[in-house]
């Protein structure tokens, strides 16, 4: 008897291990980027390079408006926000929508993605510039906080919510757009308590003579608004600031430009910038010998990765833009370990200038332009080549494509593997159209994708197109192209046409679902919005 009770009792144990154990794996996505180091990497087992070709359409949830970042995953629940900021929460085997959170913002944009912590959802509102809490049960506001900048120019909240403790840490947009004549916002990172919603403390990320005097009603931008990896043990978060503003003009913008185009280090608790690293900017380590006129941000988060030195385990940070330099720092001092270019670059050395500068590539949609993934050795990015025509204007500019330069008029890319402690190429899978779809790697396959092409031979390559050079009309309707590699080699070993640009925030995965976002705020053809559910075969 008493043995049949140790039986029971160890298998009782087993159970729970064993279900403990499901939790620890990963199968929950419960930030925009998987986890705090922004890894992108998730350890599930039931779908790898043996049975990935298998994948089958499970359902297809559309939410009426564009999705730019990764559908969170938390048990059988997922969890998204489209750009018109609606929070929506949806059954993961059925599609089946649970409950839909409508902030009301009166002219959709770009949201970066949500967050999940303890049973609540947090949320940025864009134009509203607020942040809001929800019950991730029933979508019921816990609160909503004050609007983090002053309204009315160019300040939108896209930025994906960073939780740490108490804090949520966000920062700012659109620096670089100037509205209605308002001068372009100076950026800033707020930190918030999590549990009231109220400011607990908040910098600047501009700094310097170029925002001071009469050079402040013109200049700003180095806003933080694609979020970035934090140490938790450290309580430092890592984040990229993008371009100055004017964006295409330096003429008003003497100095150094601190702290665009930087990766900065920030206390948590005392919002005190720690380092900063620059990439784009006149005598830094890339040798740029020019102030940016190309819109070549360091953007799309940062990667807080881990490996063997001499000195042993060694934290450093991945950053990178749109030029397509990425860089190894140390995560103490922000010292360059190891820098590597994966874009095409032709010309980069020339200006914008009031009549065109002609071809320069990569142009402000290229390089680096998607979030970045990891695993144990290897940094995996998405890279677009584009070739664009910059013009310079007094407080303003815009960019026109080089058609001439491209031979399907949108230019090309490549999904591009590194190894994490030397930055050496390891493999690279060239495309013959841009990527624009953050990397997933899980269980030795990596999910990217690219977009289709937006016109033809018959039809020709030109098209209209709108100050950044996106089209505003298209000869063809543009689909998207889910596509599975080789995390070891690169070969590609399965593709999907999802209908629809895949969304730049690229898919997630848990509980043996792949989910992938669409639409494209720049796509004018085939705008998406919905999310396309993958799931293995019933056996």
């Amino acid at each position: 008897m008493v043995k049949q009770h140790v039986s029971l009792i160890l298998a009782s144990v087993f159970v729970i291990m064993t279900a403990c154990s499901a939790i620890a794996v990963g199968q929950n996505w419960t930030m925009v980027n998987y986890d705090d180091s922004m890894s992108r990497h998730s350890n599930q087992t039931q779908i790898g390079k043996d049975n990935v070709n298998q994948l089958e359409v499970k359902w297809i949830l559309n939410t009426g408006s564009v999705i730019e970042d990764s559908p969170l995953i938390i048990g059988k629940t997922g969890y998204v926000q489209n750009n018109k900021y609606q929070v929506i929460a949806f059954d993961i085997n059925t599609g089946l929508n649970k409950w839909k959170y409508d902030p009301e913002v009166k002219s959709p944009s770009q949201s970066h993605g949500i967050a999940y912590d303890n049973e609540v959802i947090y949320a940025p509102t864009g134009p509203n510039g607020t942040v809001i809490a929800l019950n991730a049960e029933n979508g019921r506001k816990i609160w909503e906080s004050s609007a983090l900048q002053p309204l009315g120019g160019s300040f939108v909240l896209t930025s994906p919510p960073l939780v740490w403790k108490d804090c949520i840490i966000l920062g700012s947009a659109f620096g670089d757009v100037v509205l209605q004549g308002a001068p372009a916002t100076k950026g800033t990172v707020t930190a918030l308590n999590k549990k009231t919603g109220k400011i607990v403390w908040q910098i600047n990320t501009t700094a310097g003579d170029w925002v001071k005097g009469k050079n402040a009603s013109t200049n700003g931008g180095a806003t933080v608004w694609s979020g970035g990896a934090i140490d938790t043990q450290k309580g430092i978060v890592y984040l990229p600031c993008g371009n100055p503003a004017p964006d295409f003009d330096a003429s008003s913008r003497p100095g150094e430009n601190l702290y665009s185009n930087n990766v900065i280090a920030v206390n948590i608790t005392t919002g005190k910038i720690l380092w900063a690293t620059p990439f784009v900017a006149a005598g830094t380590v890339i040798n740029t010998t020019i102030p940016d006129t190309h819109d070549w941000d360091t953007c799309w988060g940062t990667n807080l990765a881990t490996i063997n030195s001499s000195k042993g385990p060694e934290k450093i940070v991945i950053g990178h833009n749109k030029r397509g330099d990425i860089m190894a720092m140390d995560s103490s001092t922000g010292k360059p370990i190891w820098w590597t270019n994966v874009a095409y670059l032709y010309r980069t050395d020339v200006p914008a200038m009031p009549n065109g500068s002609g071809a320069v590539w990569p142009s402000p949609s290229g390089g680096v332009m998607a979030y970045s993934a990891f695993d144990e050795n290897t940094v995996y990015v998405a890279v677009t080549n584009q070739g664009m025509n910059f013009f310079s204007r007094p407080g303003e500019g815009h960019v026109e494509p080089a058609f001439d330069s491209m031979t399907n008029g949108i230019g090309n890319g490549s999904i591009t593997a590194l190894d994490l402690k030397t930055g050496e190429v390891k493999w690279n899978h060239k495309t013959d159209l841009p990527t624009w779809v953050s990397p997933l790697v899980t269980n030795g396959v990596v999910f990217s994708g690219t977009i289709t092409a937006v016109g033809n031979e018959v039809t020709g390559v030109t098209y209209p197109f709108g100050d950044y050079g996106a089209p505003t009309e298209t000869s063809l309707i543009t689909s998207g192209i889910l596509r599975a590699y080789d995390a070891e080699t690169g070969k590609e070993l399965w593709k999907f046409n999802v209908g629809a640009p895949i969304g730049i925030g690229g898919p997630s995965i848990g509980n043996g679902i792949l989910l992938v976002p669409t639409g494209n705020i720049a796509e004018v053809a085939n705008s998406g919005g919905y999310i396309v559910a993958f799931e293995l075969p019933e056996e």
